[in-house]
């Protein structure tokens, strides 16, 4: 009886303590949990707090909200895989059709076909990402899982034999520039900022990669072209310096010097590989910690930079993973704090609700926003080794970039540039803003060229009406363009399909000469101007932009095309009329016409909407009967069933029609079609 009136007292006085200690803690607990999250710790010390995603996922709002307080990278599961985006069988198009369609074909590509690629969901994807601040891991180009058999036989079909090294090295270079060029010519592109190029290479058995180049792993000839073509593109897009290649697999400790002689074959000759992702599918039974940290730091003593990638742990309860991940993570922290080069934790699934793993739980939330045991160990092993993290206040989703110190600030007024169609010439070499080569293509750089009055040198003022410009080329529909609208001095300026946003706004300078300006870029917030590069005055001069500091090579005249004797001995052209300003959407005036290309069991259609109202037509819709077509995947379009028709609306960049021109998009579809399709475009 003493006893329990013993424990009773005991009880009370330990509420009564519990109560006290609360009302004294709890605030400054209860902030600091609030400010620490894997974002503002691992995120701000390593550069990429990332996860593992859906589209699905990204589409639920309170999902979206609760990755963004932890994670500013995703990588997509599946969805960015050669399966995912090529399909269980070849729905082919022709060579000229893929050209039409931006996909890039090497010289030595010598077949009549190329396989349709599916860009949609990377597209919405990307559009999420840039729209919420996020970045991405690109995952994965070349894996011997999930890549079809028939991308690897003749004539891409499932019972053809395996190609020659030839041919198989031609469709390597095609897929891997064609999506690489797709996702960076793309307006929302610049999320992607590193690619898991190969992937489990030294786990291949039996695939199609093998069955063309053979199983020599640590010095397949196919990852090195791989990895060689992904550089190409980066350096084309001047990326080579912010966009890293990885070579990612699995249970890296159990293969360290295959690694280091893989990525090193792939090194030979130029850097092309930046480093190793370790996938981290570990479990509290193996590998232990030290097993783990010493494959991590043989990379990093190897010169490699690693991220660490799909990261989960299998275990034997949540202490079990609390206790295994504290230590793993203070030993990864100390690797961080003694110089090691980990740019990137990602685990591998928002919860134990959505995991891959099976009759496990080795992440750290039990669902969105009910964080483990082991979420506070790996904060814990995060502060205890690099200290508490900084709370820096929350930034705007894509905030502009702030005015380097130190530099020249362009403090003149802003001019008024009437709309309508100009050449702008340069004062410092007396030449010509001019599309290279006029070719009417999106990426194409700019240069300056001697005044011959060639569409590709005529340009149209658009005044958005916040200070800003767009200038729209006599090209059709490309206005002038930031690169991957980065905000660097050297960025190319090109032509881009337009659409209007800040990489294709420009706001316009006075200087003290009369009808002379700097153009300034949005995408710098008017800290660089539009430049030629090194002050050059030959044809073919490349057009970038640049810290203002106000030189003739920054300067620029706008000569009113319809104004002949603004520069009559150089530039004759024919006048112009002006653009009609944008309307509403025409009911009547557009056309749709269809393209169809037919194989066994399905076929691709490309379907081209002309306007000829008088106007300009700004959205438009089209619908087609679910009688007489089966759409499968589409591209450059938004679709949704209604009742017995398909209805298509464009996306951003193709909505608006200028009177007399078109847009093109296409599906792929199964079956039959009908040879006169019902097409209603409004």
């Amino acid at each position: 009886m003493k006893r329990k009136v013993f424990k009773s007292l005991m009880s009370k006085l330990l509420v009564v303590a519990c109560a006290l200690t609360m009302c004294v803690s709890t605030p400054s607990l209860t902030a600091q949990a609030a400010e620490t999250t894997l974002l503002n710790t691992y995120g701000s010390s390593y550069g990429y707090s990332g996860t593992c995603i859906n589209l699905y996922q990204l589409r639920d709002a309170n999902q979206l909200a609760f990755l963004k307080k932890h994670y500013n990278s995703i990588t997509l599961e599946n969805e960015m895989k050669p399966d995912a985006l090529l399909g269980g069988s070849a729905r082919l198009i022709s060579v000229s059709q893929a050209k039409n369609q931006g996909y890039y074909i090497p010289d030595n590509y010598r077949e009549s076909y190329v396989p349709q690629i599916n860009f949609s969901t990377v597209d919405e994807v990307m559009k999420i990402c840039y729209n919420n601040g996020l970045k991405m891991r690109a995952h994965t180009l070349v894996w011997h899982s999930q890549t079809p058999s028939w991308f690897f036989r003749s004539n891409y079909a499932g019972y053809g034999g395996f190609v020659n090294q030839q041919v198989m090295d031609a469709r390597l270079e095609m897929y891997v520039k064609t999506v690489m060029n797709h996702v960076y010519l793309n307006q929302y592109g610049s999320v992607v900022y590193a690619w898991d190029v190969a992937n489990e290479i030294l786990h291949a058995e039996n695939s199609g990669w093998e069955a063309v180049y053979g199983n020599n792993k640590v010095n397949a000839t196919y990852v090195k072209k791989a990895f060689n073509y992904a550089y190409q593109t980066l350096e084309y897009f001047k990326l080579q310096d912010s966009v890293k290649l990885f070579y990612n697999d699995y249970n890296t400790y159990m293969e360290v010097n295959d690694v280091i002689k893989l990525v090193n074959y792939i090194n030979q000759g130029k850097k092309v590989c930046a480093g190793v992702g370790m996938q981290s599918h570990l479990g509290t039974n193996f590998p232990s910690v030290d097993y783990y940290t010493n494959a991590l730091n043989s990379f990093l003593r190897a010169g490699f930079e690693v991220q660490i990638t799909e990261l989960d742990i299998s275990n034997k309860g949540d202490y079990d993973m609390a206790n295994y991940a504290y230590n793993l993570f203070k030993n990864i922290n100390k690797a961080k704090k003694n110089g090691g080069k980990i740019t990137g934790v990602t685990w591998w699934g928002l919860s134990d609700k959505t995991t891959w793993v099976k009759n496990q739980a080795p992440l750290l939330f039990s669902v969105p926003g009910s964080p483990k045991q082991s979420y506070n160990k790996v904060i814990q092993a995060y502060t205890e080794v690099l200290g508490q993290p900084s709370n820096p206040q929350p930034q705007p989703t894509n905030p502009q970039p702030t005015q380097p110190s130190g530099q020249n600030v362009n403090n003149n007024s802003t001019a008024n540039i009437a709309n309508g169609w100009y050449y702008l010439k340069n004062t410092n070499s007396q030449k010509y803003l001019t599309v290279a080569d006029d070719k009417a293509a999106a990426a194409t750089n700019v240069v300056i060229s001697k005044g011959t009055g060639v569409q590709g040198q005529k340009w149209y003022v658009e005044n958005k009406g916040n200070g800003y410009i767009t200038l729209k080329s006599g090209l059709g529909e490309f206005m002038l363009d930031v690169a991957n609208g980065a905000d660097e001095d050297g960025a190319n300026l090109q032509i881009y399909t337009a659409y209007g946003h800040d990489a294709q706004q420009f706001i316009v300078k006075n200087t003290k000469k009369s009808g002379v300006y700097t153009i300034g870029t949005k995408v710098s917030n008017a800290v660089r101007y539009v430049d030629v590069y090194e002050h050059k005055k030959t044809d073919g001069s490349n057009v970038c932009q640049w810290l203002y500091y106000g030189n003739p090579n920054q300067e620029w005249i706008f000569e009113p095309v319809n104004n002949q004797s603004a520069s009559q001995s150089q530039i004759n052209p024919q006048p112009q009329s002006k653009p009609q300003p944008a309307e509403q959407p025409a009911a009547t005036g557009l056309k749709a016409e269809a393209s169809i290309n037919s194989w066994g069991g399905g076929y691709t259609a490309s379907i081209k909407i002309s306007n000829n109202t008088g106007k300009t037509v700004n959205g438009w819709t089209l619908k087609l009967k679910k009688s007489e077509v089966k759409m499968d995947s589409s591209w450059n379009v938004n679709v949704k069933e209604s009742g017995e028709y398909y209805v298509i609306t464009p996306v951003d960049w193709n909505s608006s029609i200028a009177d007399g021109g078109n847009v093109e998009f296409g599906f792929n579809g199964s079956g039959n079609v009908s040879s006169n399709l019902y097409m209603d475009v409004q």
